[in-house]
């Protein structure tokens, strides 16, 4: 058996590449599967075509906000909706669940912002599988950020990865079963 204690997924693909969309369908499969998941996803946004920017969807209650939009060619982020992010993934909002989703790690978390206190919060105290979403190019400074953590990293885009997730969750729900 498995024990995620402490254990990150690195949740790996290419800029725009379908990470987002990968990390919904493994919630969709989790759920079926009776497990509770919080966090968050940044689904884009798009009008004619063109990438405007990033919302927040809280993974427990459906509420979104917005993020990111792109102004003079660059993203500009909300404090509202950093804040939002610090909120969804508190210790407070992501207690007694299975698998906790950050969409994403990236170069804000990297440089000790973002959401990157809330994430190493979480890391030291809950006993939830952490799911990172990180673009692939970002990984190995997030493996070395968190060296000390037994991680695996799965392509987005490969099907079985959802597989070899759902087989983690489910290896832990037996480990804590028979701890009983």
């Amino acid at each position: 058996m498995v024990s995620i204690r402490n254990k990150l997924v690195l949740w790996t693909g290419q800029k725009h590449s379908g990470k987002t969309t990968s990390a919904a369908k493994l919630i969709n499969v989790a759920h079926k599967e009776g497990f509770n998941i919080a966090g968050l996803l940044a689904p884009s946004i798009y009008q004619d075509g063109k990438l405007l920017g990033f919302d927040i969807l809280d993974l427990r209650n459906k509420t979104r906000v917005p993020l990111t939009r792109r102004k003079s060619g660059q993203f500009i982020f909300f404090d509202e909706g950093l804040e939002f992010g610090r909120v969804v993934l508190s210790e407070a909002a992501t207690e007694y669940v299975n698998l906790i989703i950050v969409d994403e790690f990236g170069p804000l978390e990297l440089n000790g912002q973002g959401w990157r206190k809330n994430i190493d919060s979480l890391i030291a105290s809950s006993n939830a599988l952490i799911l990172l979403v990180v673009r692939r190019e970002l990984a190995e400074s997030v493996c070395q950020l968190y060296a000390d953590l037994t991680s695996i990293k799965l392509n987005a885009a490969e099907p079985k990865s959802i597989d070899k997730v759902t087989e983690m969750l489910r290896n832990h729900r037996q480990s804590q079963r028979e701890i009983k």
